[in-house]
């Protein structure tokens, strides 16, 4: 994520970067890539990027100013990698301090709030093994909130 916030996608002071037109990031799918970069990072309990101005006041600008809705099209697809954006579309609100810089910092709980599991029937094999998974990742935020 580090190197993600000097690409020449974006452009502004740290903590309120936003994206701009490159059109060698146009040609390279740029976008697309820093969107998925972002998708799979956070979907994995990874960092989140926490140097975006706004993602949704920027889209909006863009898509009726126009001239950029393509480049803004294609982060969208790299965002929509593993569900996240339908996620970001459904929760916004639940998801932005993971994107968008903050002085506080998530909590495990507040984090374990942002995904809901879809377990396999109880008394299953499979949810035995999805239980053992579900505590291993409780500890796994736990620990990640203690540094």
């Amino acid at each position: 994520m580090k190197n993600l916030k000097d690409r020449p996608i974006f452009d502004g002071p740290d903590g309120r970067r936003f994206l701009v037109y490159n059109a060698n990031a146009v040609r390279e799918d740029g976008y697309y890539l820093a969107g998925k970069m972002i998708a799979v990072s956070v979907v994995h309990g990874g960092p989140g990027p926490h140097f975006l101005k706004g993602i949704v006041s920027d889209y909006l600008q863009w898509y009726f100013i126009g001239r950029n809705s393509s480049v803004i099209d294609r982060f969208k697809e790299g965002l929509s990698a593993l569900q996240f954006f339908n996620a970001l579309q459904q929760h916004p609100t639940l998801l932005a301090p993971v994107l968008c810089h903050s002085e506080k910092r998530l909590t495990a709980l507040e984090l374990e709030r942002l995904f809901k599991p879809d377990l396999s029937p109880p008394g299953s094999n499979r949810r035995l093994r999805e239980s053992h998974t579900l505590g291993y990742w409780a500890d796994y935020l736990l620990d990640c909130e203690g540094l």
